[in-house]
């Protein structure tokens, strides 16, 4: 029978793997939509499809049980990372490009786990410590083309809108473990995410005419992309929940490892030697996590 660690484990990089894809979509829209209307529209179309599985499946009693402390920490965690982290790094993606951005915004796993040690008393042992740093360094490898800048790269604008996700992301991430304790994954999402897309509301009161003003396939895509939200989302939680934050945060931070096959395959970009050797080195990280 697979241990509530695996399954963790395992949420954490399918949330990987579905944050890849979301970064590819979120960028292919960008030449048509602000970051803070996609993050809005993908928010509220997550938000709605959970509400709806919960409704269904569990009834309105599973949002009457939520204490008051959860809903507040789950309003802050939510809004943070969303608002904060996931908008400012679309606008790193745009400023460095996908791969820089990348790699700067997935060291919010060190935060986390020092988060975590201090406030939830989550121990950081030799195996956690090391494989963070392996997966790390292996991401590093894999997306940070340090030495080529376009000419219209807004470097230090980037690098300090990366470094902020970085940190939204952290405190996100600890602040959603405390809510965990009463509720499953679906619930806590099924809640984040609706508040994600009110607190967006005001700086996103284009969105309805800009969405109006768009191509057809970019309105396909930022279905897929809402849909893709509330699945990727759910597993990230639940690897939190079952894996710890430490794990999960490391874990799921490997999104650079899936999005380099995925740009060679949809967007004919070329696969490194250094990628290949940075995906050996994520996945050796990867193992010593599980010891």
């Amino acid at each position: 029978m697979i241990s509530e660690t695996t399954l963790g484990a395992l949420a954490s990089l399918g949330a990987a793997m579905a944050w890849a894809v979301t970064s590819l979509l979120a960028r292919s829209l960008m030449p048509e939509l602000t970051s803070v209307v996609i993050n809005a529209v993908r928010s509220t179309i997550g938000g709605a499809l959970l509400v709806a599985w919960v409704l269904a499946t569990a009834g309105r009693g599973a949002f009457a049980g939520v204490s008051a402390s959860a809903w507040v920490l789950l309003t802050l965690s939510i809004v943070i990372a969303v608002a904060i982290g996931d908008t400012v790094f679309f606008e790193s993606s745009r400023a460095l490009g996908l791969g820089r951005a990348m790699t700067i915004s997935t060291t919010y796993p060190v935060g986390a786990a020092a988060i975590a040690a201090l406030f939830l008393g989550e121990p950081v042992t030799l195996p956690i410590a090391v494989g963070t740093l392996v997966t790390l360094a292996g991401l590093a490898l894999i997306v940070a083309p340090w030495a080529e800048r376009a000419p219209e790269e807004r470097f230090g604008f980037g690098v300090g809108t990366a470094a902020l996700a970085s940190l939204a992301w952290a405190v996100s991430t600890v602040l959603v473990k405390p809510p965990l304790a009463e509720m499953d994954a679906v619930t806590a999402q099924a809640i984040r995410l609706p508040l994600a897309a009110v607190a967006l509301a005001p700086w996103a009161r284009s969105a309805p005419r800009a969405l109006a003003l768009s191509s057809r396939g970019a309105r396909i895509r930022i279905g897929v992309l809402g849909a893709l939200t509330s699945v990727s989302s759910v597993m990230f939680v639940a690897g939190v929940k079952h894996a710890g934050v430490a794990v999960a945060s490391v874990l799921a931070s490997t999104a650079p490892m899936f999005a380099i096959p995925l740009a060679v395959v949809f967007l004919g970009e070329r696969l490194t030697a250094r990628a290949i050797l940075g995906a050996a080195v994520t996945v050796a990280g990867i193992v010593v996590l599980q010891l």
